[in-house]
């Protein structure tokens, strides 16, 4: 179901918002609608499946290289998360709320047993251990218990305040990011005169890559001129944790970044994630139509490729030295190492779309009810969520959140339902992660209807999502038919 008053995203525009509302988030800027987000995981070719992240090491089939957002996984800083004590023990407390403990049980089991999937938990015991332990008797929830299977000054573990989440640079890193932006703009400039590489990566459309590279350059200076007025980031770590690596939009230059991309800690991968987001800042045509890596990446139409700006990085990316394709001359339906696209490789690509589509949309509704929860915290605005409580409300039925159970008259977004639909872009990554593993389903099956298949293989065997398989797969569908149609945060 598509929201009726918010149009669909048509390829090379801006995402359609609603009028701006007064509340500004944290940091004093409007959020803008999200046009291009960069993924850095949930769709990436991988070799084998996720059991656990923290224990195994997941590569791209392209051999000898490592995607950026797969090794994230591996990090001590990517962890599912759950509320604070104080935040969960209001939840339950709340007289006007009325959320029934049963439900605020079942959150907490659904949050524990994702991050135990990952070997994320502090905690050796079984989840039903530490849900009875918190739990202690009805109405009562213990501090004790919940400190002993979670650390509460570990940021990573447990969600602190919305209020980071979106906000300008820090004084302490503005620095060095512009540093990193200026290194960004000379491999573009670099690019922009590389003839052959041009001529490699885009074909025939090597003039229009060419004109973009000299645009995405020219509004990248202009961000780093005044980065309060143009860059955002995320000191709450929401990004790492859902696999967003950043976002930006042509119409209005605004652009977000990972902390860690600010910070430099991966130098050439900042810069590739710079030159990224720089190719959407240039031109408005350029979008998101396959992340580096992806399957059939490399074999993509030409006009797809100008317009698309994970092809942007490629030639930056072999003058860093971390291209998967150094070399390579990139043939329109033709893979690397010269194999022609095979139906496995459509069918496997048609299930990575909705996948992808569905993790899109998954942190769009993070990011917009994030939002209505800030509008809350800061004004005790109330009007985002009465404007759109009928979808917050499906939403909610959906994934699992609280809102739908709680009392309709003072019904809310709480902490834990932000960090609900944050757990649940996650669990749209790593299913993602799983699909392109998948093999062609045996039966006389369409392409859409065997990638059908291949989505609801992946997500059993990520397992972890709402342990239904029917409601599991209506959740999934239900966000890959809101792909860039819901509400832009307030």
């Amino acid at each position: 179901m598509v929201h009726p008053s918010v149009p669909r995203h048509e390829p090379g525009s801006d995402r359609p918002r609603r009028p701006p509302r007064r509340t500004p988030p944290a940091g004093g800027k409007k959020a803008p609608p999200i046009l291009a987000m960069q993924r850095l995981a949930g769709n990436q070719a991988v070799v084998t499946g996720v059991t656990s992240r923290s224990g195994r090491t997941v590569e791209l089939v392209v051999p000898g290289r490592q995607h950026r957002g797969l090794a994230m996984l591996d990090a001590a800083d990517v962890r599912a998360r759950m509320p604070r004590f104080a935040d969960l023990r209001a939840a339950l407390t709340d007289k006007k709320l009325r959320i029934p403990e049963a439900v605020i049980k079942t959150a907490v089991t659904q949050l524990l047993d994702r991050m135990a999937k990952e070997n994320r938990l502090k905690s050796k015991d079984p989840v039903p251990t530490l849900v009875a332990k918190i739990f202690p008797a009805p109405g009562k929830i213990s501090e004790a218990a919940f400190n002993k299977a979670l650390d509460p000054a570990d940021r990573t573990q447990i969600y602190q305040t919305v209020l980071d989440a979106h906000t300008t640079i820090k004084k302490a890193d503005a620095a060095k990011l512009k540093v990193l932006m200026k290194d960004a703009g000379d491999l573009m400039a670099k690019a922009s005169g590389d003839a052959a590489g041009l001529a490699a990566v885009f074909g025939g459309q090597a003039a229009v890559a060419k004109a973009r590279y000299a645009s995405g350059r020219t509004a990248l200076a202009a961000a780093a001129a005044d980065l309060d007025k143009h860059v955002t980031t995320d000191y709450n770590l929401d990004d790492p944790e859902t696999f967003l690596g950043g976002w930006a939009q042509h119409s209005t230059q605004m652009m977000h970044l990972l902390a860690s991309v600010v910070k430099g800690t991966d130098p050439p991968e900042s810069k590739a994630t710079l030159v990224h987001e720089a190719s959407h800042l240039g031109h408005g045509s350029v979008d998101d139509l396959g992340y580096y890596g992806t399957p059939a990446f490399e074999a993509m139409s030409e006009a797809d490729k100008v317009n698309n700006a994970a092809h942007y990085e490629e030639l930056p990316r072999r003058l860093l030295g971390v291209s998967a394709f150094a070399g390579h001359t990139f043939t329109p339906g033709t893979k690397k190492g010269g194999g022609a696209v095979t139906r496995l490789d459509i069918v496997r690509k048609i299930a990575s779309d909705h996948l992808q589509h569905a993790w899109d949309a998954a942190s769009d509704a993070h990011m917009w009810v994030r939002g209505v929860r800030t509008s809350w915290l800061t004004k005790k605005d109330t009007t985002p969520f009465t404007t759109d409580k009928a979808l917050i409300l499906e939403l909610s039925r959906f994934s699992d959140m609280t809102v739908h159970q709680q009392a309709a008259a003072h019904a809310r977004i709480t902490s834990l339902d932000v960090v609900i639909i944050e757990s649940i872009v996650r669990a749209m990554g790593l299913i993602g992660n799983l699909v392109t593993a998948e093999p062609l389903p045996a039966g006389p099956f369409s392409d859409k209807g065997a990638a059908d298949v291949m989505v609801a293989e992946a997500i059993k065997k990520y397992g972890q999502l709402l342990k239904n398989p029917a409601r599991d797969k209506a959740l999934v569908d239900w966000l890959a038919a809101h792909f860039r149609s819901l509400p832009s945060p307030p």
